[in-house]
């Protein structure tokens, strides 16, 4: 028995290369664009927090500013910052906070 040599050709033989070539670039393409796309998404999160968090500092912004206007806000103002009180009220000190 004689065994036949298989004769390379090398068309065939480049054109497997290519495709093998082809295939390997296609799926380091395929992992490259996960890896960003998780990236993506941590980062869509971490904003969508953040608009979050500014929506609400917002509101309360909103809140204060419709309060400013009013007898109570001004009283409270008064009462907290600038230490005024009304002239029936009585103010007790606490001796032992002051030493």
């Amino acid at each position: 028995m004689e065994k036949k040599k298989k004769k390379v050709n090398i068309k065939v033989f480049l054109r497997r290369c290519l495709m093998c070539g082809l295939m390997l670039y296609i799926c380091y393409l395929f992992i490259a664009q996960q890896f960003d796309l998780s990236r993506l998404a941590k980062e869509d999160e971490s904003l969508n927090l953040q608009i979050a968090e500014a929506q609400r500092e917002h509101q309360e912004l909103s809140e204060q500013k419709e309060a400013a206007g009013t007898t109570e806000h001004i009283e409270r103002v008064a009462r907290e910052k600038l230490g005024y009180m009304r002239p029936e009220e009585k103010v007790f000190i606490d001796a032992k906070k002051n030493q």
